[in-house]
């Protein structure tokens, strides 16, 4: 695993971690804007849900990070297309979000 991947991975899995649940209980995705796909596509609240987006150097690195975690038993779906897909976010599923 690359540095910048690592960093990133280390940063997710603490977020987690501080939010609780299990791998399964998480959704991770890749997007161009991954604030309005979190907030508009999957319904997650921007205040009072546990969710967090970032910034990787390219979409390969952002595919990546999906992949790792949709291993570890994450859900997710079919990794975004393009090059611009360069924002990793991961979301704990509520009732009322979306996947």
């Amino acid at each position: 695993m690359r540095y910048a991947e690592q960093i990133i991975v280390n940063d997710v899995i603490a977020h987690m971690g501080q939010y609780g649940g299990q791998y399964q209980d998480w959704y991770v995705g890749v997007a161009a804007d991954a604030k309005a796909t979190l907030f508009t596509d999957h319904g997650v609240k921007e205040s009072g849900d546990a969710w967090i987006c970032r910034q990787c150097a390219n979409a390969d690195l952002a595919r990546e990070i999906e992949r790792y975690f949709m291993k570890k038993g994450c859900q997710g779906g079919a990794a975004g297309e393009g090059q611009s897909t360069r924002y990793f976010y991961a979301y704990k599923m509520e009732p009322h979000t979306r996947q």
